[in-house]
């Protein structure tokens, strides 16, 4: 057997358990159709190399963003990177002394499942698959849902989205508050993992790291604090950042309250009344 050819042998059988064959049930979706498309963990890439059958394979993107490619090895940082940058690549690798002018094309087999979800006073709350060749805005999903109920404080309807320059922090985004052209210019294009909560007039939300997030009803006899709120959701969980605890109220700045300070009694520590709407977050103190 040949050098190259048994090199070629070893390679691939090293990436055997990596490969897949594309499902015969799959629409493959063309390189035209997703110019400038961005790779998301759990895409189904077809790669093919011109006139190379034996370097022509199907693989799934893992959640590290790294897989293992025929003949040239490791390829990392695929998560957010174009198909056309991939294939770039790949090919840019292949000339490096294995095959003269390569042409590689990368085709979708399957993508990777994105997805958001909305809760509180909606019709229909839940989660929502995105469609990654569709954008969808806040305002199109809260549709979906189908739409506000009477009892929704639409004023303080927000975007809940991870805050990528500080780990384990939220960032809490207003929605339009009509259906005005005007306002309807602020809507915003959904994240996967984005949430959107809609509270309803008569309550409170609590989210983050309690026993068990959700809605809280407001008594109609005596005021509801945060440390009563976070208590009637079964209280802190082990990893909560009970110093930094966040109370979010439409048009107004975020309040950070020392709730570690107002359960042991800590001189000036203060208990905020909570009003209808408000949404109280409890970030994780391990991050």
């Amino acid at each position: 057997m040949k050098p190259f050819v048994l090199l070629l042998v070893v390679l691939l059988a090293g990436v055997a358990e990596e490969a897949l064959p594309a499902p015969a049930s799959t629409v493959v979706v063309p390189p035209a159709a997703i110019s400038g498309y961005h790779l998301y963990p759990g895409d189904l890439l077809v790669v093919r190399v011109f006139d190379q059958p034996d370097l022509s394979y199907s693989i799934r993107i893992p959640p590290t963003g790294s897989i293992t490619v025929p003949l040239i090895g490791s390829v990392d940082g695929l998560i957010g990177k174009t198909v056309e940058a991939m294939a770039a690549e790949i090919a840019k690798r292949l000339a490096d002394g294995f095959i003269r002018n390569p042409q590689v094309t990368i085709s979708i087999g399957e993508f990777g499942q994105r997805s958001m979800s909305v809760i509180g006073a909606v019709t229909k709350p839940g989660e929502q698959v995105l469609d990654p060749l569709a954008p969808t805005s806040a305002m199109q999903a809260i549709g979906k849902a189908g739409g506000f109920l009477d009892s929704a404080n639409r004023h303080s309807a927000q975007l809940v989205r991870m805050d990528p320059a500080r780990p384990g922090q939220r960032l809490f985004l207003p929605l339009p508050t009509s259906d005005s052209p005007a306002a309807l210019a602020t809507d915003i294009p959904l994240q996967p993992g984005d949430m959107i909560l809609v509270p309803s007039l008569d309550r409170v939300y609590v989210i983050g790291m309690v026993q068990k997030p959700g809605a809280v009803p407001l008594p109609a006899t005596e005021p509801l604090t945060v440390s009563k709120a976070i208590s009637l959701t079964g209280g802190f969980d082990k990893f909560a950042r009970q110093s930094d605890v966040q109370v979010i109220r439409a048009g107004k700045r975020v309040e950070v309250v020392d709730m570690r300070a107002v359960l042991t009694g800590g001189k000036g520590a203060h208990d905020p009344r909570l009003e209808p709407g408000d949404t109280i977050f409890v970030p994780e103190s391990r991050l």
